[in-house]
């Protein structure tokens, strides 16, 4: 079953990804900046990109107001990420 979780503008929150497939991010208001991040190491309080360089999109990317973003757990470096708005809160299910 899928959850959704709300994120609001300027602020994070921690996902474990576990058992999904990955995540659709949403902005329903307005025009977000979203940026998805991971602790390198595990632990470690310093935080990169969980985006890979594969994937085709940057980091931070757009999600434009009223659209979804795609983002599936094989884009990523870990399933343990940080997902972070900017501009505009989003909804994040996964």
């Amino acid at each position: 079953m899928a959850t959704t979780v709300t994120i609001a503008q300027d602020a994070t929150r921690e996902i474990d990804l576990g058992n999904s497939t990955g995540m659709s991010i949403a902005a329903p208001g307005a025009k977000a900046s979203v940026h998805v991040d991971y602790q390198k190491p595990a632990g470690s309080g310093n935080y990169s990109s969980a985006i890979k360089g594969s994937a085709g999109y940057g980091n931070p990317f757009t999600v434009s107001a009223g659209g979804t973003k795609a983002v599936p757990k094989t884009d990523l470096e870990s399933e343990h990420v940080r997902v972070g708005a900017s501009d505009a809160g989003i909804t994040v299910t996964y």
